[in-house]
């Protein structure tokens, strides 16, 4: 007496039509997932492009304050923080960014710039997933000049103004 009673609460077991039913809606499962992690995937690579190129704006804008020698590391370092602020914009809306770290090599010659973000998972979390941290690093060097590179190089520049 139970099996009938069971058998009509689950006609999936009767007849192949409702099977078509199962399958679609397991696609569509699949496919709502799938594009979710391309959703997080796209965020991750909007994070991993906006810290990458603001990293590496900050470097150049470092070694381009180093040029300038009446400038000291901690002034260097606010110039490349700016810049970093300004191209990172963008990035902060996807996550959230780590204050950048900026070093100042002056035997090597080279500006190093490292940032870290990070970005919330949406349906990743499903998979254990919550959150992707996204590091970038970039470091730029400067050619040293010697002291009559750098007389020459001023004088050089005064006839092409005296030219003009």
């Amino acid at each position: 007496m139970l099996k009938p009673r069971i058998a009509a609460a689950l006609p999936f077991g009767r007849d192949e039509r409702y099977s078509a039913i199962v399958i679609f809606l397991s696609m569509i499962v699949a496919l709502v997932l799938a594009a979710g992690a391309a959703l997080d995937y796209a965020r991750v690579a909007n994070m991993r492009e906006g810290i990458q190129g603001a990293v590496s704006a900050a470097s150049e804008a470092g070694v381009g304050a180093v040029r300038d020698a009446t400038l000291g590391d901690v002034q260097i370092e606010t110039i490349a923080l700016s810049h970093f602020d300004k191209d990172v914009a963008f990035a902060r809306h996807v996550g959230t960014i780590d204050p950048p770290i900026v070093k100042v090599d002056r035997q090597a010659h080279t500006v190093t710039v490292g940032a870290k973000g990070t970005v919330a998972m949406t349906v990743s979390r499903l998979f254990g997933v919550n959150e992707i941290e996204v590091p970038a690093t970039a470091t730029s060097s400067w050619a040293p000049q010697s002291a009559d590179a750098q007389d020459n190089s001023v004088n050089v520049g005064r006839q092409i103004m005296r030219r003009f």
